[in-house]
């Protein structure tokens, strides 16, 4: 009897012994973090002046700001998609934009770095 029961306190020792040694190498297999999701868009303006003359006043109140998308990393929007304002803002829930003017080249680089940040 005695042998049973020392035999199976060495074999709860023994396993309990090993759980530590093992918490560390799960630790260092994780994946590396995700990149944080951002959009980089292009700000293209408006439709203003067209529906103003088109439809008057109420043209002029309907028109939404345009943007093009430059470079993206979210699920679902792809570079040269073209979106108005409402519609980007429902489509990157939770995701970094950076707006960069239309036809400027040099606020690329400072776009690029706000996305990392």
């Amino acid at each position: 009897m005695k042998k049973i029961l020392l035999a199976t306190t060495l074999l709860t020792v023994m396993a309990f012994a090993q759980q530590p040694g093992e918490s560390p190498q799960q630790s260092q297999s994780q994946p590396p973090a995700q990149p944080k999701p951002c959009v980089i868009v292009q700000h293209e303006g408006s439709h203003a002046f067209r529906n103003m003359m088109l439809l008057g006043v109420a043209g002029a109140v309907i028109s939404k700001e345009r943007y093009k998308v430059l470079e993206s990393n979210v699920a679902g929007i792809k570079p040269d998609d073209k979106m108005h304002g409402d519609e980007l803002q429902a489509r990157t829930q939770g995701a970094k934009v950076v707006v960069v003017k239309k036809n400027n080249a040099d606020e690329l680089v400072p776009a690029h770095e706000a996305c990392t940040k």
